[in-house]
């Protein structure tokens, strides 16, 4: 069975705010179960592969 995270483990896994994790979800750039109580549900890998994408994309940038 794969991992779930709430909004607020997965914000702390990216370095980004709760609020920015739902944005990423509004957006459709970070995707997420959606239980019938309105609770969003991350992948854990997902989240960690976006988050490795993230610090190599920082990485890059400070390169220039």
């Amino acid at each position: 069975m794969k991992k779930k995270l709430l909004t607020a483990q997965a914000a702390k896994i990216l370095n980004l705010t709760p609020n920015a994790v739902r944005a990423m979800h509004t957006r459709g750039v970070l995707p997420a179960e959606t239980t019938s109580n309105g609770v969003r549900l991350f992948d854990d890998e997902t989240v960690r592969q976006l988050a490795l994408k993230r610090e190599v994309s920082r990485a890059a940038s400070k390169e220039d």
